[in-house]
């Protein structure tokens, strides 16, 4: 006998099943790991996406009336493509042994579908240190993964280092060429073991809390870091292995110091790009030009196209005359991260890294090392 099953609202559904998606293998030889896992419990519905790797499960109430429990795994490219194109309201679903049937309006589809209990379990238990932050400043330090390395070469500059010091928790990312950083204050000491956290998984988290208000949960274990926000909780297992030592190449002494409008340089880096980023390096020039009114002179060639030349005032200027090339991708990128009216530039001299730090509370730096000229 057939159990039927009634989704009250298609475009909630949409969005439960989007979500989940985002990690449901899309190559393996795991067939079932090509779906969602359904489950049906009155009037809740629970859908769990998974590449082993990484898990989301999402328990939306209110939405379904089923006859009986019961759960189901079904093809989750194609299960999402129906849903999305049925017409706005109630969806009526039937599950027999090895398939499931869809109707909404004059709309009718039948599914093959795979056994429920022959999908892998996963435990999404309470185990670990727990810990709520602002949704806001867990996106801040989750975004870090634009300076992940892309390189398989170096397993552990694949994520974002996170560790607690104290009352706070720092956020580390580098590829090597660059480095950025960022520390999230809490209310008290917490000791959360060393994660190093795919980029991968950063990237989708962000997308789960960005336009979050509230608090969000995190549970860290050695081998897994786990987000619950409100009804989906997403766990995505770790890089194994050993962070490098970072702080000793942060420069603690400057030559030179200065101040800029941090949207005046995003605007201006992004015309700068247009012609550098035609080059194999994508590297520009900054050039400190001291008057009465300080300004950073950024350039940009290419032989056999052109040229483009651009001036930023400056405030706040002490120290040596420098000029150094950049690559402007990492600028943009480290400017863009960061949400403050003006950020210092902080440099150590030639062929030194230079540090971009926002000015005022914003707890965080990006530290780029110049290009150095053949």
């Amino acid at each position: 006998m057939k159990k039927s099953i009634v989704i009250k609202d298609s475009e909630r559904l949409v969005a439960d099943l989007s979500k989940a998606y985002r990690v449901v293998a899309k190559h393996t030889t795991i067939p079932i790991l090509t779906g969602f896992h359904l489950q049906f419990t009155g009037e809740s519905l629970t859908i769990t996406g998974s590449d082993t790797d990484n898990t989301i499960r999402i328990t939306e109430e209110d939405n379904c009336s089923s006859s009986q429990p019961c759960a189901v795994v079904v093809p989750a490219r194609i299960f999402l493509g129906i849903v999305r194109k049925l017409p706005a309201g109630e969806i009526q679903l039937k599950m027999g042994e090895n398939e499931i049937s869809l109707a909404a309006g004059k709309s009718t589809f039948e599914l093959k579908t795979m056994k429920a209990d022959e999908y892998p379990s996963f435990s999404l238990d309470d185990t670990g240190v727990c810990v709520e932050l602002q949704a806001a400043d867990l996106a801040n330090g989750l975004r870090l993964e634009y300076a992940c390395s892309v390189l398989s070469m170096r397993p552990t500059l694949q994520g974002i280092h996170i560790f607690s010091k104290e009352k706070a928790v720092t956020f580390v990312a580098t590829d090597s060429h660059r480095l950025s950083s960022w520390t999230v204050q809490l209310d008290q000491e917490l000791n959360l073991p060393k994660m190093i956290l795919p980029a991968t998984a950063a990237e989708e988290m962000v997308k789960l809390i960005e336009d979050k208000t509230d608090k969000v949960t995190i549970h860290c274990t050695e081998n897994s870091l786990r987000l619950t926000c409100k009804n989906v909780t997403y766990a995505s297992r770790l890089i194994s292995g050993t962070y490098p030592e970072t702080s000793r190449v942060i420069p603690t002494i400057f030559s030179t110091t200065f101040v800029a409008n941090r949207d005046e340089l995003v605007k201006v880096m992004e015309r700068v790009s247009i012609v550098s980023k035609e080059g194999k390096a994508n590297m520009c020039r900054l050039q400190v030009i001291p008057s009465v009114m300080p300004s950073l002179l950024i350039s940009a060639s290419q032989e056999g196209m052109g040229k483009v030349q651009e001036e930023v005032f400056i405030s706040d200027l002490e120290g040596d005359i420098f000029e150094m090339k950049f690559s402007t991708k990492y600028l943009l990128e480290a400017l863009r991260h960061m949400k403050a009216k003006e950020v210092m530039f902080q440099a150590s001299g030639a062929n030194a890294p230079i540090i971009i730090r926002p000015t005022g509370d914003e707890p965080g730096f990006a530290l780029i090392l110049p290009v150095r000229s053949a």
